[in-house]
């Protein structure tokens, strides 16, 4: 298991979430595409992404897909925790797609 305080876990959980939420949608980006948007120009040489793997292959984490979420506790979690940079990067992936939120919704649930 992954150690951390409560506010890095709850990142954690969010990101996860986040994953199987963009998957669930069937969106051609994944967490990590939306997160070397948001900080690996901001970070330059300190960017690394792998605790991301960590944590999307971490078992301890993957009950959190059964705890109730939506975009909008995901995006709360994120932007308590100082990750704004994230929710716009997706904003901005998924506009350069000409998907809306909605759309995406939509486009998901015709899918399944």
């Amino acid at each position: 298991m992954m150690s951390g305080s409560e506010n890095e876990r709850e990142v954690a959980k969010a990101f996860l979430q986040l994953d199987f939420y963009l998957k669930a949608l069937r969106l051609p980006i994944t967490v990590k595409d939306v997160y070397r948007r948001a900080y690996k120009k901001r970070l330059g040489d300190y960017y690394h992404e792998h605790w991301i793997d960590l944590v999307l292959e971490d078992p301890d984490f993957q009950d959190c897909i059964q705890e109730p979420f939506t975009a909008v506790t995901i995006f709360e979690t994120l932007r308590e925790n100082g990750h704004t940079p994230i929710i716009y990067a997706l904003f901005r992936m998924t506009r350069r797609m000409n998907i809306g939120y909605s759309h995406a919704y939509v486009i998901g649930i015709t899918q399944e």
